[in-house]
C-alpha cells in the first residue's frame, strides 16, 4: 500500500510539472534522446544490446519519459536492464511488448537532477528474427528541464537502424580456424556484446555469448558456473552459435565451451563474467571541519565490485568527480565555501556504474581576521618599523603589505611624477599563532598604510586586518633646511612669472603707443632692477645651500637627499642663465 501511495505521488508531480511545462515552457531547448549504436550489423538468430542515451547540452533534468518503437517482425526484446541508470525513480518502469513493437519508461532524478552528456537511462536487448533492416525509432518522448516548471527542453531524437544479415558460413578450411594435426577440434574463440572485457564489471544480469564453429564440429558442449577451470557437461548440436543467459546473481562466473568432432573433444575455453546490479550500501559521510576549510569522509561500501568514483555537487553546482587517490584517510578536501549553510549531494558509484546518493548540510565557518601592531606609529627617514600581529591559525603564511601613500613633496613641486608603491613581506605564522617582521630601511617620507592577510593553501585569503598607518618624517637638519629653501624658491618662481608678465607689457605697450625708445629704457632698468634683487636672492639661497654642504660633512646624506640638493643647485644655475639671456637680448 506504501509503495502504491508513492508512485501515486510521483506520478501526480510529475504530471503536475508536465502540465506547468505547456504553459510556462522556454523557447530555448537543447536536449537530445539517442540510442547508441546507431548503425549495428547482427546476424539471424543473435543478440544485440541498444543504450537508451540522454544528452543534455548543459542543463540539468529531472524527468524523462519516451515510447520506442521496432518492427516485430524482425526483432524481439529479450530483455531490458535499467542497472545504472541515471534515473532512481520510476513514474512507469522500463517494459515491452513484443506484440505491439513497443518499449516505454517514464523515469525521473531528484534535485539537483542531471547534467551531462551521455546520460545512461536504460539497455535493451533484442534478438535479431530474420534477415532485414529494423529501424529503432523514438515516438512520443520528452527530456524535461529541472526548472521548477518541467520544462520540455527535448529537440532532437536519434533512433538506431539495425542490419540483420544471414548467419556467415565457416569454412573448415579458413585460415582463421586451424586444424591441428591430432584432427581433435579447435579450441572455441568466444565473445561477448555484453560483456565484452572479461576484467570489467557490468549491472546487468543477462550475459550473451557468440562463437563460431568449424565445419567438422558435430557438436558443442557448455558450462555456467563460479569455478574457472570447471569441464563443460550440456551438449548442444553444431547449429548453436551462440546462448543468452538470464537472471544471474551476482558474482563472478565462467562461461565454459569445447568442440566435439568424430576424432574427440577439443580444448576448453574459459570466459570470466563480472556481475555486479547492487548499488553501494546506504552512507553517511561525515564533514568536519579544519579552521578554514571542510574535509569530507567519503565512506561507502560496495562488497561485490568495490566503490569505484564520488561525485558531488555542493549548492547545486557542477558535479565533482573525486577518485579513490584523491582521498588522504578517505577525506577530501572541499572547495572553499563562504561563510554560512551548504547543502552537498554525495553520490558513490561502484565499478559497474551502479551508485548511492546522501544530501546532507554543513556550515561553514568565517575566517578570522589577523590582528596588527606597530612598534610606533612615526619613525624618522631611513629607519625600520617592527610589525607584529596574530592569528588563530599557527603555521599557516601571511602577508604583509606596505602602501606608500603619494605625498606633495619637493619632487613633486618640481615636476617629478611620484608613483604609489606596495612592498610585501611574506613569514610563516608561529606554532602560538604570533608572526613578527622587520622592514628595510624606509627612505620615503610621508604616510604608510599596513595591513595583514593570512594566506592558506589553493590561494585562499583570510579579509585584511585592520589598516594601521606610519608616518614617515624627514631628518631634523635636512628638515630645518629644507623649511627655509622652499620660501626662496616659491619667491624665484613669482619673480620669473613677474618678468614673462613685463615681456608681454612691453609689447604690447610698444606696439599701441610707439615709444619703443622710451619703454626699452625703462624696461631695462627694470630688468635691471629686478635682477639685482635676484643675484640678492641667488646669494641668500646659496648660503642656505651651504647648510646643506655643511649637513653632508657631518654625515653622508640618503640618496633622496643628494638627488634634492644637486637638483637645487641645477635650478638656481638655470634661472640666472635665462635671466643673463634675456637681459642680453633686451640690453
Amino acid at each position: 500500500m506504501f509503495i502504491l501511495i508513492n508512485k501515486f505521488k510521483i506520478k501526480q508531480g510529475l504530471f503536475i510539472l508536465a502540465i506547468f511545462s505547456l504553459f510556462f515552457a522556454n523557447k530555448i531547448y537543447a536536449a537530445s534522446l539517442s540510442l547508441s549504436p546507431e548503425a549495428p550489423t547482427v546476424s539471424v538468430g543473435n543478440i544485440i544490446s541498444v543504450k537508451v542515451l540522454v544528452n543534455t547540452d548543459g542543463k540539468a533534468i529531472n524527468n524523462s519519459e519516451s515510447v520506442i518503437q521496432f518492427p516485430s517482425d524482425l526483432l524481439e526484446v529479450v530483455s531490458i536492464s535499467k542497472n545504472s541508470s541515471i534515473f532512481s525513480l520510476w513514474v512507469e518502469e522500463p517494459s515491452f511488448t513484443n506484440t505491439d513493437g513497443k518499449i516505454v519508461f517514464n523515469g525521473g532524478i531528484p534535485n539537483p537532477g542531471f547534467t551531462g552528456q551521455g546520460g545512461y537511462i536504460a539497455s535493451v536487448t533484442f534478438k535479431a528474427k530474420k534477415q532485414g533492416v529494423a529501424s529503432v525509432l523514438f515516438a512520443d518522448s520528452a527530456v524535461r528541464e529541472n526548472d521548477g516548471l518541467g520544462t520540455d527542453i527535448l529537440t532532437s531524437k536519434n533512433g538506431s537502424v539495425i542490419k540483420i544479415g544471414i548467419p556467415e558460413k565457416i569454412e573448415v578450411t579458413t585460415p582463421i580456424i586451424p586444424v591441428v594435426k591430432n584432427n581433435l577440434p579447435v579450441k572455441p574463440v568466444v565473445s561477448s556484446t555484453t560483456n565484452p572485457d572479461q576484467d570489467s564489471w557490468y549491472s546487468t544480469n543477462t550475459v550473451s555469448f557468440d562463437w563460431k564453429i568449424p565445419g567438422d564440429v558435430t557438436s558443442i558442449k557448455t558450462l555456467i558456473d563460479k569455478v574457472s577451470d570447471s569441464s563443460p557437461t550440456t551438449v548442444y548440436d553444431s547449429s548453436v552459435s551462440q546462448k543468452t543467459i538470464n537472471n544471474l546473481s551476482d558474482g563472478t562466473y565462467y562461461f565454459h565451451i569445447r568442440y566435439v568432432n568424430s576424432a574427440g573433444s577439443g580444448p576448453i575455453t574459459h570466459y570470466k563474467i563480472k556481475i555486479d546490479s547492487t548499488a553501494p550500501k546506504s552512507f553517511i559521510p561525515v564533514i568536519r571541519n579544519d579552521g578554514y576549510r571542510n574535509l569530507i569522509k567519503l565512506n561507502a561500501e560496495d562488497k561485490i565490485s568495490g566503490i569505484d568514483y564520488y561525485t558531488l555537487s555542493i549548492d547545486n553546482s557542477s558535479l565533482i568527480t573525486v577518485n579513490l587517490n584523491e582521498l588522504i584517510d578517505s577525506e577530501y578536501s572541499l572547495p572553499f565555501q563562504s561563510e554560512g549553510s551548504h547543502s552537498i549531494v554525495v553520490t558513490a558509484y561502484d565499478k559497474a556504474k551502479n551508485h548511492a546518493e546522501s544530501i546532507l548540510s554543513f556550515v561553514s565557518p568565517k575566517i578570522i581576521i589577523p590582528q596588527l601592531f606597530l612598534s610606533s606609529n612615526e619613525i624618522t627617514k631611513g629607519d625600520t618599523i617592527t610589525i607584529s600581529g596574530k592569528t588563530g591559525y599557527p603555521n599557516k603564511k601571511v602577508d604583509i603589505s606596505l602602501e606608500f601613500n603619494d605625498k606633495i613633496s619637493l619632487r613633486s613641486i618640481m615636476g617629478f611624477n611620484v608613483p604609489k608603491e606596495i612592498k610585501k613581506y611574506t613569514q610563516t605564522i608561529g606554532s602560538d599563532g604570533t608572526f613578527s617582521i622587520t622592514t628595510d630601511a624606509i627612505k620615503e617620507k610621508g604616510t604608510i598604510n599596513i595591513w595583514a592577510e593570512v594566506v592558506f593553501p589553493d590561494n585562499i585569503k583570510s579579509q585584511p586586518s585592520e589598516i594601521q598607518y606610519l608616518k614617515v618624517k624627514d631628518t631634523k637638519i635636512v628638515s630645518a633646511t629644507l623649511s627655509l629653501v622652499y620660501p626662496i624658491l616659491i619667491i624665484i618662481i613669482m619673480i620669473l612669472i613677474i618678468i614673462i608678465f613685463m615681456f608681454i607689457f612691453y609689447f604690447g605697450w610698444n606696439k599701441f603707443l610707439g615709444q619703443k625708445v622710451k619703454i626699452n629704457n625703462e624696461l631695462q632698468s627694470t630688468v635691471k632692477d629686478v635682477h639685482s634683487s635676484m643675484m640678492l636672492l641667488k646669494e641668500e639661497l646659496n648660503n642656505q645651500l651651504s647648510l646643506l654642504e655643511k649637513t653632508r660633512n657631518d654625515r653622508d646624506l640618503n640618496n633622496k637627499e643628494e638627488v634634492i640638493f644637486n637638483e637645487i643647485k641645477l635650478k638656481i644655475d638655470n634661472i640666472d642663465n635665462f635671466i643673463q639671456e634675456k637681459l642680453n637680448k633686451i640690453m
